[in-house]
């Protein structure tokens, strides 16, 4: 009960913004569950107005440092307006549960598009979309003086429009007691797995600090599992991965090129038995991409392009006279059902509303 209070206190903080949505549990049909996890899950559901919504559910019953971070999200996200932020429409607090509700992105996240549609790989041009977006949004949270510092395929979500990011559970504000900072030190990470896509120069954790080009690093990590179609440094041990990017070693878009340069064999942080070896000597990207992302993967920061420079990188010219909508129309992405999916039966979808119920809006 004390987490839940203190929850509440948080949502007195950050009260009345979220009111373009309704604040009522009990005005929302849910349609079916999109991802299911330990303490949160991912609904698709109606309002009141028949406008499909993404639900997010989120158990409060955890410890403070995790409720700590989902208030900074919210609280951050407040700050935040633009198109390819994955903005919060509503949120509130109701039983042992905090709701997020947001808009809905019917193409889902490009994780789950690579485990189920894209198994080998997005597209160049798909890339290039999807990457042009995330960059119009870097380049907007990077002026407002703010590090993301979470970029990966997971926290990108497609629609037939555009592409946004989402997850600011790790964002960092350079302003701090009024005053802009240069450097930030400490770790923008608080799970393992993250680590994958982190700057060599967070992974330091010396004096020196970082700048807001990690995003930049991590929009290169990004790059390599958007077209690969699995994360590089897959079941590789941390210590492997953390020598590698402290060397400043490549990180290789595995196509036919990358298979000569390596005398026909895959370095080892990306030997993955699933993927077949006529399916990478098929693949072909061009030099803009490689150029691409070698300049987000620079070891050195200071050499690493900032986002809206990087928009005017030719890589992204391929974008011209095409759109997302054109390039994903031909695949069945809309009726893709994971394992996590699963249907509401009539009237599951529907609270039942006892009188003595508190909800708590924020």
């Amino acid at each position: 009960m004390k987490r839940i209070n203190c929850f509440v206190g948080y949502g007195q903080i950050i009260t009345t913004v979220f009111m373009m949505c309704s604040n009522n549990i009990f005005n929302y049909h849910l349609l079916e569950i999109l991802k299911n996890e330990k303490i949160r899950t991912v609904y698709k559901a109606k309002d009141l107005n028949n406008k499909c919504l993404a639900i997010l559910k989120i158990s409060a019953d955890q410890p403070m440092e995790k409720l700590t971070l989902l208030c900074n999200e919210v609280l951050t996200i407040r700050r935040l307006k633009h198109r390819n932020i994955n903005n919060i429409v509503s949120c509130f607090l109701y039983k042992q549960n905090v709701y997020l509700t947001y808009n809905f992105m019917c193409f889902g996240d490009c994780e789950m598009l690579l485990k189920n549609v894209y198994t080998s790989g997005f597209p160049e041009v798909v890339i290039a979309l999807i990457l042009k977006d995330v960059l119009s949004a870097l380049t907007y949270i990077h002026h407002e003086h703010y590090i993301h510092g979470s970029i990966r395929a997971k926290y990108i979500l497609l629609s037939p429009k555009k592409a946004v990011i989402s997850n600011f559970s790790y964002c960092q504000s350079f302003i701090s007691q009024g005053e802009k900072k240069t450097f930030i030190y400490g770790s923008t990470v608080g799970i393992e797995k993250a680590l994958y896509w982190t700057a060599p120069e967070v992974l330091y954790q010396n004096l020196s600090g970082y700048t807001e080009k990690i995003d930049i690093y991590s929009i290169g990590i990004t790059c390599c599992e958007l077209a690969n179609g699995f994360q590089p440094f897959k079941d590789t041990e941390l210590t492997y991965m953390y020598i590698e990017k402290v060397r400043g070693s490549p990180h290789l878009l595995l196509n036919k090129n990358s298979l000569l340069e390596n005398q026909g064999s895959l370095s080892t942080d990306y030997t993955i038995k699933r993927i077949a070896r006529d399916v990478i000597v098929n693949k072909s990207f061009s030099e803009d991409f490689h150029q691409f992302v070698e300049i987000c993967l620079n070891k050195n920061p200071l050499s690493r392009w900032s986002a809206s420079k990087l928009m005017t990188h030719s890589f992204l010219k391929q974008c011209r006279n095409t759109s997302l909508l054109h390039q994903l129309k031909g695949e069945d992405i809309l009726n893709i059902k994971t394992k996590e999916h699963e249907i509401f039966c009539d009237g599951q979808g529907t609270h039942n509303h006892q009188p003595n119920d508190t909800i708590w809006i924020f």
